[in-house]
């Protein structure tokens, strides 16, 4: 066989691959979403009584390790730790009116991305008042790496903090009734949502 011929098979066998793969992320992406739909469609009540009435939501991420978070329960030597603690392991509610908030998000190493108009109404879904379902938490101390920041007119109103590996949340600055939210299947469906947005910067 013939350089050319060589070269010529490999970049034929590159180019099959490669549609082969677009088309099992294509298949998988569409079999997520109806997995998203047709759960959220489901949903006993649904839709409820919202949260928050937004038009744009940020979401911010941290990476940050099990043990450094854990650390800071008790070593906060730095303003820059203490600003961590309150954002990753602190359970009270943070003054989101405050102008710092945003600040303090990127001080904090959160990374931010804004959510597209496209998955709204999925998370105006998931973040409504819902009757009580089966309810799993697990008995840990919760690190909320992932935030979402909902805005309106381009103000702060509301926020939730979230610990996928404890299955616990903080909502922030709801005035409606956010007890039942993080049972059935509500983290499931979330982690899914985001799971597009947490590999974008």
């Amino acid at each position: 066989m013939t350089v050319i011929k060589y070269i010529f098979l490999i970049g034929f066998l590159i180019i099959i691959s490669c549609n082969s793969s677009k088309q099992e992320v294509d298949k998988n992406s569409l079999e997520t979403e109806n997995f998203i739909n047709n759960n959220l469609n489901s949903h006993p009540g649904n839709p409820g009584k919202p949260f928050f009435t937004f038009d744009a939501i940020d979401y911010y991420k941290n990476d940050i390790d099990e043990n450094t978070a854990m650390n800071l329960l008790n070593y906060r030597p730095t303003s820059l730790d203490s600003i961590r603690y309150n954002l990753i392991i602190d359970e009270t509610s943070e003054n989101i009116s405050n102008e710092y908030f945003i600040n303090n998000l990127t001080k904090a190493d959160f990374n931010k991305t804004e959510i597209k108009s496209e998955d709204f109404q999925k998370l105006a879904a998931l973040f409504s008042e819902q009757h009580q379902r089966e309810e799993i938490y697990f008995a840990c101390i919760p690190i909320f790496r992932d935030i979402l920041v909902f805005k309106k007119n381009e103000k702060v109103i509301g926020v939730a903090k979230i610990c996928f590996g404890c299955n616990r949340n903080k909502i922030i600055a709801s005035k409606a009734n956010t007890s039942n939210f993080g049972q059935g299947k509500d983290y499931e469906l979330l982690s899914l949502i985001l799971n597009k947005y947490k590999n974008t910067n």
